[in-house]
Formats: structure tokens, sequence, C-alpha cells
């Protein structure tokens, strides 16, 4: 059933793509074309482009069908996290006595299917996926190392997972200092044999993401969460601000004011290098640090973690009521001392993102790895219990299939494929240079037609005033070396002579080069 319902919910999103999808796209082409100034990204950890990478050398696909191709890849390692969590659920089960296995396993993959379809989901084209088969496997492996029977491949094995977990996304580094620092008391000197091919799968490639960039770094994506969502800076375009938080070393360039207008077509590349590395334009920023900024950001935290749990609350009702259940029955309910490192490893995330930023994606895996270390404790083999682990599985599986998103004969909206296809068609050619309008609309659209974003215009909130602005700017946008911008239907612009409408889709584009070039 899990790889059913994952193979449905990546065949209905095949189409979808979100911001951060587009990075890592580019980033597993310059991969690809061995570029590495521009690949080694300290933004973008590594293993999710070089898997994207890998699988288009493989396939070759044409530019319209690399985002198909990244939500195959999006499944392979969904396929893969579900062995490593059935291994996972092996290791734990070798590590406790008592607990019924059928109610345990009807809990636990019900957890599972649920936080993997509806936190992780396999429409985001992110690295997520990756991070939950690491985290099961070093759970797995942090019960395997404590049983009597261990031996020293699965030390080795350990560091391989946390290692190659950090590729996956760096912010589990610190996870993985602190899973083999469980491991180290767990079993004292045989953990180096952990910290060896740990450092054997990240250090390479920690020294040479530290060599391109010129000073020691494991990446930045801490750092730079926490100037956006602490001391909130905007994440593009920062032109400096508060004498606290420093000035930009070399920012986009803005060329107007009214309206607000930046041009970044150099030295990075990307769809929209204003993204696609932005410890480049953030370099000299510095961190603010306001008690009252983490106070209101842990607040916003917790509340996220109050509305996940809620998501989940059958798992939470049917823990509580297998707990008042053995209670009722006077057993003596203690957590097994071997699944204790299991739930110290599980919620350290939650600590860890506590004061920044989280999402639902970050925390799927370790949501899985509480519930079961949880349920293992409270489970007795009685028929209450069995029936109150059938309900609740039951109930998380109704509720785990309004993710799976509209049904195959209801595709998903191709307006980005529309808006390609329509720029082609109009004169645009692949590795053209385009400007667009800050809108709701996202700029996939790029990627897909081969183009580089290298200016974006903000207009104002009223026609008149857009329209005043949009007579001031034009020329200054001819001067640039840009093909088009392209906007959504906006009052007092699009509505303006000059302007093409792209198909039948209510986006504009405006050429800005002569007219003979089309």
């Amino acid at each position: 059933m899990a790889l059913s319902t994952g193979a449905f919910q990546a065949w209905t999103t095949r189409f979808d793509m979100n911001p951060d999808g587009i990075q890592y796209l580019d980033n597993a082409s310059a991969y690809l074309r061995a570029d590495f100034r521009n690949a080694l990204n300290t933004q973008w950890s590594p293993l999710y482009p070089w898997l994207i990478a890998a699988f288009s050398a493989a396939v070759q696909p044409a530019r319209e069908q690399e985002f198909l191709l990244a939500h195959a890849v999006n499944f392979f390692a969904y396929a893969c996290s579900l062995a490593a969590f059935l291994y996972f659920i092996r290791c734990l089960q070798r590590r406790t006595d008592g607990a019924d296995t059928l109610a345990f396993l009807l809990l636990s993959c019900s957890a599972f299917l649920y936080c993997s379809l509806a936190f992780t989901n396999l429409r985001f084209v992110t690295p997520d996926l990756l991070v939950n088969v690491f985290s099961f496997l070093a759970a797995a492996l942090l019960l395997r190392i404590a049983a009597p029977d261990a031996r020293a491949r699965h030390f080795f094995a350990l560091g391989a997972a946390l290692g190659f977990g950090y590729l996956a996304k760096a912010p589990f580094f610190p996870i993985a200092l602190v899973c083999l620092a469980i491991a180290a008391v767990v079993t004292r000197t045989r953990v180096l044999f952990a910290c060896a091919s740990f450092l054997a799968i990240a250090g390479p490639y920690a020294a040479a993401l530290s060599s391109a960039k010129g000073r020691f770094t494991l990446g930045d994506s801490a750092r730079l969460n926490i100037v956006w969502h602490v001391d909130h800076l905007p994440n593009t375009n920062w032109q400096g601000g508060s004498e606290g938080n420093g000035r930009p070393t070399h920012p986009t360039r803005q060329l107007s004011s009214d309206p607000a207008m930046f041009e970044f077509g150099a030295p990075i590349a990307g769809t929209y290098p204003a993204w696609y590395d932005p410890a480049y334009w953030n370099e000299g920023v510095r961190i603010v640090y306001s008690a009252p900024n983490f106070a209101h950001a842990t607040l916003e935290q917790l509340r996220l973690y109050r509305y996940l749990l809620h998501r989940q609350m059958v798992l939470l009702f049917a823990f509580l009521a297998l707990f008042t259940l053995a209670r009722l029955k006077g057993h003596r309910l203690e957590i097994p001392k071997s699944v204790l490192p299991l739930l110290l490893f599980a919620a350290l995330p939650f600590a860890m993102y506590a004061s920044v930023h989280a999402e639902d994606r970050y925390l799927a895996p370790f949501f899985v790895l509480l519930w079961t270390g949880l349920f293992c404790s409270v489970l007795d083999g009685t028929r209450a219990s069995r029936a109150i682990a059938i309900t609740a599985a039951l109930l998380m599986l109704a509720q785990s299939f309004p993710t799976l998103s509209p049904a195959p004969n209801d595709p998903p909206p191709r307006v980005h494929y529309e808006i390609a296809s329509n720029l082609a068609a109009i004169g645009l050619k692949p590795g053209d240079r385009v400007a667009m309008v800050t809108s709701d609309l996202p700029y996939y659209w790029a990627r897909l037609a081969g183009a580089r974003i290298t200016l974006q215009v903000t207009f104002g909130d009223t026609s008149k005033q857009r329209e005043i602005e949009w007579h001031a700017v034009r020329q200054m946008l001819a001067a640039q070396d840009a093909a088009f911008l392209i906007s959504p239907a906006l009052e007092g612009v699009t509505d303006q002579p000059g302007w093409l409408q792209l198909g039948a889709a209510n986006v504009f584009a405006y050429p800005l080069r002569p007219a003979r070039a089309y």
C-alpha cells in the first residue's frame, strides 16, 4: 500500500514544482557540466542534485521532461525510505520484548504512511525524502550497535548513514554529532569506527566546499535561516538595513527604487540567480542575537508543533488510550532502556529547529521515530489494545488518502509549460535573459524555456501608480540585456500597448529587443 500510494502521489503531482526545486535542478545541471564553481553551493546540499544528475545522465530527458524526472527521483527516494523504515522496525523489534507485533506494525506503519505522504509529500522537489532514508537508517543502526551481537560493520554503516545524511541536507550535521555522542555513551570506544566512516564521507565534500568558498564552512543554511526567520531580513535583493545586521558585500544591483528594480545577471548562474546562491548576495550579513526575536520565533515554532500534532491526533489518542488501558490493568509501564537513545535521537530536531524555523517536511521522519518508540512501551498484546491499534490505523489511512491529490484523469494545471512553449513561439531562445514582474506567478516556466531571469521589477499597488511607473521604467528595461519582461495580468501595465498574451494563460510578455529579432 505504501508503494502504490507513493507512486500515485508522485504521478498526480508529476508536473508540480517549487522554488527550491528549480535551484536543485540548476545545481544538478551544473554538476553534469562539471561547472564546479557554480555547483559547489553553501545553500543547496549535493546528494539530491547528484541523484537527479545521475538519473538525467541515464535517461537524457528533454527539457520539458525534467519536472517528471525529478518526481521519479522522489519516488525512488520514497521507496528507499520505506526500505529503511522496515529495517528500523526490524531492529526495534529485536531490542524490545512484549510488544504485540500486529498492533505495533499497524500503528508504526500508519505513522510512516501519513507522515511521508502528508508531511514530506512527493510533490516537493526537495531532499527531505532522502533525509527520511538516513534518519531511519541511523535510528536502526543506533539500536543495532547496542545489541550484544553488534559487529564492526554496523558501526561503519552508522557513520555512513550519518555522513550521507549530511550530504542530503546540511542541518543533519548537528544531528549526526549528537547521534555519535549517544553511540559513544552506549558502546564507548567502538564508536570510533562510526566516526571514521562519517568523516570519510562528509569530510571530502566539506573540504571541497570550504576550498571553493575560501573559508571553512559546512554550509550556510543555518546562518541564513536565522537572519531570514528570526531577524526578518528579505531572502532576496537585500540591500542592507539596520546597523546590527551589517551591509551586503556584493548585493544585487538596484537600478530603480520607484518602482523597485533589481539586476543580478552576474556572476551567479542559475535560472533565478538571486535565489540560486543566497550566501553570495548576503555576504556581509550579521546575526542580531536579540532575545525577543528568538522568543517570537520559538513561539511560532511551538504553534507549528501543536498544529502538526493536531494533524496526528488519532495517534495521540491511540497512545493515551493504550497507556490508560495498561494502567487500569495494573501493568507497570516503562520505556525500555534500549529505546531511550532512539527517543533522544528523534527529539533532537524538534529542539534544534525550535528557535529558528521548521516545516512539516523537516520533521516527518522524527515524528515516526517518536511514535514507534512510544508505542512499543504501551502495547500488551490484549484484544483491546489490538482493537485500538486497528481503529487508529484505519483512521490514519483514511486521513492519508486526501493527500494523494487529483485523480490521473484530472491532471494538474500545466500553465508553466504553456508559458514556455509560447515564449519559444515568439522568439525566446534557450540561454536568453528575461525580466519578470514580482507577483504570485512562480518562475518555473523559465527553467522549462531554458531562460535566465536577470531582472526583477516590483510595481506599485494602484493601477494609476503602476501606469506611471511603467512608462518611467520601460526605457530602463530596454537598455538592459533581456529579451522579454514577463508578467501576469496587471492593470496599468499589461493593458498598455506592446504586450503579447502567452496563449490561453493569463500571462503576458513585453519584447525588450527590436521587433526584427522575432
